[in-house]
This record gives structure tokens, C-alpha cells and sequence, in this order.
């Protein structure tokens, strides 16, 4: 609990910025990882939140199946709660990477994977307007004037928080992502030629991440993921 505590903290702090400059931005910025998704569809998704234990359920594995075929040795990986998961990952045809962890070099198997995992609620006090320009935030390439102000909290902010903070920011900085459209409320994906494609999808106040490795293909891996998201979407019909 204080973990989750800790981290939500950590998100008002970081992108805290004025919600009301996004359209600016967003018009200034001909780059698509800088634009937001534009096809919010209006919809709640309240009802899932009657998936939030139920994993299994949110994404099951015949729906998984339907859009790729599961290896029987497939190794599950379950978990309810905000930091939860269902996911199977399995042996692939593709050769091992290399990874370097504490400068050691190791040889890692290039594994299929296939599932989602960390369903989590903004607040039933916040309007989806709101949902969708912090969602936003923690994916969109940013304008100096709102690293500005990240920057301005943080350094406001308590020592844990401001060294976690730059610590994220730091990540964040190598990461690119791209606004999917016409996905729920709003959407982003990025690709990883080691650890494979991730969606992300705000549902209304739900979000949620797929993930999806089948192949070195980043938009077979895309369009598959977008498929496994709109099979959760469809459960609030």
C-alpha cells in the first residue's frame, strides 16, 4: 500500500503540468509520438473493475488463442491485483540476445510471449478529460515548456521523490512511443527489438497493458496486440 502511495505521489508530482496547454502542443508538433490519441470514444469501462482479481477472466486464454495459437509447453504467468498479469510465454524459433546486467554478458532465449497485465483505476473523482491529458502525459514526447515544469516539481518535491523522479525521467527519455487511435479512450504502443511490443490502453478510468512478442515484426506484433485489446474493450458492451 505504501508502494502505491509512493507512486501516485511520484505521478502528481512529475506531470503536474497545466492539462489545458495539450492542445497547443499537440498543434505545434507535426511528430506522431507527440500527438495524443484523437479518437477518445466518450465510454466509462466501468465494468472492469469486476476484472481486477480476475485476470484470467479480463483476458482469457482462448481469447489469447483465437488471435495466436499458445505452444502447449507455454509457462503461464498469474496474478490478480493492480500489478497483475496473464501472461504465457514459450520457446520461439528465433536465436537468444545478448544482455548485459552489473557488466556481465549473459545469452537470454528470445521467448514468444502473449498476454496483459497491470489493470489499475484512476480515481472515481476524476472526469475522463482529466484521465486521458495525465495518461497522456506519461507517453507523449513532451515540450521543453512541460519538462520545464517537471523539472520545477521536482525540484519542489522531497528527496525520495525528487531522485525517483529523475531516475524515471531519465527512462522515460529513451522510450517512443506511438499514439494508436480509435483504441478506447486513448492508447500508445512502442516496440522493442529484445522484449517485443507493449500497448497501453486507457479504457475510460481503467488502464491497462498488452503484450505481445510473436515474431521480429513490429507491426504484426502491433496489430495483434490491438486485437487482444479491443477483445477486453468488447467486455464492457
Amino acid at each position: 500500500m505504501k508502494k502505491k502511495v509512493f507512486l501516485a505521489g511520484l505521478v502528481i508530482v512529475l506531470f503536474s503540468c497545466n492539462s489545458g496547454n495539450k492542445e497547443s502542443s499537440e498543434t505545434k508538433s507535426e511528430s506522431k509520438s507527440e500527438k495524443t490519441s484523437s479518437k477518445s470514444d466518450g465510454k466509462t469501462y466501468d465494468c472492469l473493475k469486476d476484472y481486477k482479481d480476475d485476470y484470467e477472466a479480463l483476458l482469457t486464454k482462448e481469447e489469447m488463442a483465437s488471435v495466436h495459437s499458445i505452444s502447449d509447453k507455454a509457462e503461464v504467468e498469474l496474478r490478480s491485483g493492480s500489478y497483475g498479469e496473464h501472461i504465457y510465454r514459450w520457446e520461439s524459433d528465433r536465436p537468444s540476445f545478448t544482455m548485459e546486467v552489473s557488466n556481465m554478458k549473459m545469452e537470454v532465449p528470445d521467448q514468444n510471449t502473449l498476454g496483459i497485465k497491470n489493470l489499475s483505476f484512476y480515481s472515481d473523482k476524476t472526469d475522463l478529460k482529466s484521465a486521458i491529458g495525465t495518461f497522456d502525459m506519461g507517453y507523449k514526447e513532451l515540450s521543453d515548456k512541460e519538462l520545464e515544469q517537471i523539472q520545477s516539481n521536482l525540484d519542489k518535491a522531497e528527496d525520495e521523490v525528487k531522485k525517483t523522479g529523475e531516475d524515471l525521467m531519465k527512462v522515460r527519455a529513451k522510450m517512443s512511443w506511438n499514439a494508436v487511435d480509435g483504441l478506447g479512450s486513448s492508447a500508445w504502443y512502442k516496440w522493442n527489438d529484445q522484449w517485443g511490443g507493449e500497448l497501453v490502453v486507457l479504457a475510460g478510468r481503467a488502464n491497462f497493458t498488452i503484450l505481445t512478442k510473436l515474431s521480429a515484426d513490429p507491426d504484426e506484433n502491433r496489430r495483434l496486440a490491438i486485437e487482444l485489446a479491443e477483445k477486453v474493450l468488447a467486455k464492457c458492451k
